[in-house]
């Protein structure tokens, strides 16, 4: 007989929730090691109420509890000597295993539309942290705080700066960032320091270059906010979310909220200068008679699709696709080879990067396309191979090599588990002839 056991009630068993990892590897090369129970523990006790729910400081406050983290010999970590990168990861498991509670997204698909709703940090993948694979060249790659990184010009006083260089900072330097993330955006002499922001063209002095980010145009303001996300968290903290109507991937950010204000001022106009869909057909027309004939191909179709995009198998909304002709199956008729540009997709990538040469793009993509279809004609296309290859290790490099073994085991294992499911009858009828077989 089978007996239910009710959990103890002093520490609530919940299959649905994440933990916190026991021990991770840090950006910096440090381990800490974390305790689940003292994190909740320490998140059931009342906060101030100057504290922002999901925020730095209320981080900083778990992180600093009795037992909640030590380093990787056991002794108490110094938390606030940490470097933001290292901060960052501790603050994104602490949300992901829902310690701290996150605010929710809600955004469109930028492909079709739909609006989603998801806790980023539910899809941070967590395996290269705790299989300490933090050694990928793009992914893991150090800040360069000794460069001068090139941005859009910002008058600086009398001067146009094109440049700004930004220091690595630890959580004690950082600490009025955090203190300031629950009050409007706005720059300050401290917050610049905290930031890490030590030069902007040829300034030093924190307050002319407070007063110039405050007054920069929103595009250059926004360049310069991206480079201290890039300096202050690691390029792992980033989620990918699939839409369940178009398949279309969105790149989200972990944590969502993040200390260093996006937009200062009032907010960037949408570009007006993209072609409508009349003037993009005659471009794709016009690009499309040059490189047919350049090419020595014809008798291909070519459409422009202004509906929503299809992606690739990592969830990319495409510039272009190629079908092969074939016998359409509806009609029983021969259907030519295609080529089809989206022009959602070319709106979109414009709207993103306002230096996307739309009429070179296309030329690109038509291109492209015709080159699957002459790699088809030669009954092999190691283009398509190649930028499926391009996917898989993409997604590779984001998950991590163990927790991939990991993941195909599992997916073997339930393949096997639902093979014998719905074969054992076939098992007991082979087992019975067998036996009468032998016992005649």
């Amino acid at each position: 007989m089978i007996r239910r056991v009710d959990a103890d009630p002093r520490r609530p068993h919940r299959l649905d929730v994440p933990r916190l990892p026991a021990r991770v590897f840090l950006p910096s090369g440090r381990v800490a090691r974390l305790s689940d129970e003292a994190a909740r523990r320490a998140a059931a006790q009342a906060r101030a109420p100057d504290i922002q729910p999901g925020g730095c400081m209320e981080a900083l406050t778990l992180l600093e509890a009795e037992d909640v983290t030590r380093d990787g010999d056991g002794a108490p970590l110094d938390v606030r000597g940490l470097s933001l990168r290292d901060f960052h990861v501790l603050r994104a498991l602490l949300l992901r295993a829902g310690v701290q509670k996150e605010e929710t997204a809600e955004l469109p698909c930028e492909n079709c539309g739909e609006a989603f709703r998801v806790a980023p940090s539910s899809l941070l993948e967590i395996a290269p942290f705790v299989d300490g694979e933090l050694d990928d060249p793009e992914l893991d790659a150090p800040f360069d705080h000794d460069a001068a990184h090139v941005i859009p010009a910002i008058r600086v006083g009398a001067e146009l700066a094109r440049s700004v260089r930004v220091a690595a900072r630890t959580v004690e330097e950082a600490l009025p960032l955090f203190r300031a993330e629950s009050a409007p955006a706005r720059i300050t002499p401290a917050i610049v320091i905290a930031m890490g922001i030590t030069t902007l063209g040829r300034e030093r002095r924190a307050s002319a270059i407070a007063k110039a980010l405050g007054e920069a145009p929103p595009e250059a303001y926004q360049s310069v906010a991206d480079l201290l996300y890039e300096a202050h968290y690691p390029a792992r903290l980033g989620a990918v979310h699939r839409c369940a109507t178009c398949g279309a991937r969105s790149d989200l950010d972990v944590p969502w909220r993040r200390e260093i204000p996006y937009e200062i001022g009032e907010p960037r106009k949408a570009r007006r200068d993209f072609p409508d869909l009349d003037a993009f057909e005659a471009m794709v027309a016009s690009a499309a008679d040059r490189i047919y004939r350049a090419r020595g191909v014809r008798n291909i179709d070519l459409f422009v699709d202004d509906d929503v995009p299809a992606c690739d198998d990592g969830g990319e909304p495409l510039l272009g696709c190629y079908t092969p002709g074939g016998t359409d199956p509806t009609l029983g008729m021969p259907r030519p080879p295609e080529i089809r540009l989206f022009y959602r997709t070319f709106q979109a990538e414009h709207r993103r990067d306002r230096s996307f040469d739309v009429a070179a793009e296309i030329d690109e993509t038509i291109d492209h396309e015709i080159t699957h279809h002459l790699h088809h004609l030669a009954g092999d296309d190691p283009l398509d191979d190649e930028e499926h290859a391009q996917i898989e290790e993409e997604a590779l490099r984001r998950i991590g090599k163990r927790e991939a073994t990991r993941r195909a085991g599992k997916g073997v294992a339930s393949e096997l588990a639902g093979f014998v499911r719905t074969t054992w009858p076939l098992f007991v009828i082979a087992f019975v002839a067998t036996y009468f077989t032998f016992c005649r």
